[in-house]
């Protein structure tokens, strides 16, 4: 089985292969201030600068200018590979992407559908080999209902899976006990579940495998960091 490195450090030695199945759709889930846009930003970040895998990160919320800026804090210059077509900062409410990328990739409309046809549109612009969308929460409130919007999950999913690209989606997670006593219908869409906590009272973070199709993984709970580089798993 081919194998995607993460780059994270700590992160890809829980996983028998040494880190995610290639074409594996993950779920992220986490709570306010867990890391989870760092999170798939190192994702991509590190995958374009250390293995030569083109990404783009779709963003649902925050601009690609805020995030832009805000990398900048942990040393990732995402302008320069935006430039270079490495990287594709998508603004999926209105389909802003970078000046640098050819206009072709891009089709006006702000729902579902038309984010999935610009995906793919955007997969072939530079063969990207990862994907990290920001987030499925934000992105339910296009769907008119919970059956449109497992729906529009699917086919999501669907066209990650066709295309062979390593995916992480990030939701938020309304509780405590997602994963542990609660499963929403999202964790059983996807080929991992990843969950990411802050407890509230030490203000620690950890990072837990729920699942993952593909390769064993180790069970518990683990420790983690944010730090001048990004995120970091304790030893």
């Amino acid at each position: 089985m081919e194998v995607v490195k993460t780059g994270i450090p700590g992160l890809d030695n829980l996983f028998a292969i040494g880190g995610f199945p290639k074409g594996n759709t993950i779920l992220v889930i986490g709570g306010p201030g867990s890391g989870k846009s760092i999170f798939g930003m190192q994702y991509i970040y590190t995958g374009v600068t250390r293995y030569d895998e083109p990404g783009i990160f779709i963003t649902f919320d925050e601009t690609p200018d805020k995030i832009r800026r805000n990398m900048k804090s942990f040393g990732w210059d995402i302008e320069k590979y935006e430039k270079e077509q490495k990287l594709i900062l998508m603004d999926a409410v209105t389909y802003r992407i970078s000046d640098d990328v050819d206009e072709e990739i891009l089709r006006t409309g702000l729902d579902v559908d038309n984010l999935i046809a610009n995906l793919d549109d955007a997969i072939n612009a530079i063969d990207a080999k990862r994907v990290v969308i920001d987030s499925l929460a934000v992105m339910g409130l296009y769907a008119q209902d919970e059956f449109e919007k497992r729906t529009k999950i699917l086919r999501l999913s669907k066209l990650l899976s066709m295309r062979e690209v390593t995916s992480l989606v990030i939701t938020e997670g309304q509780s405590a006990d997602i994963g542990i006593k609660e499963f929403p219908m999202e964790t059983f869409m996807f080929d991992g579940v990843l969950i990411l906590r802050l407890d509230s009272e030490t203000q620690k973070r950890r990072i837990s495998i729920r699942k993952m199709r593909g390769t064993k993984h180790v069970i518990g709970s683990f420790k983690f960091t944010i730090g001048s580089n990004g995120i970091e798993l304790s030893p």
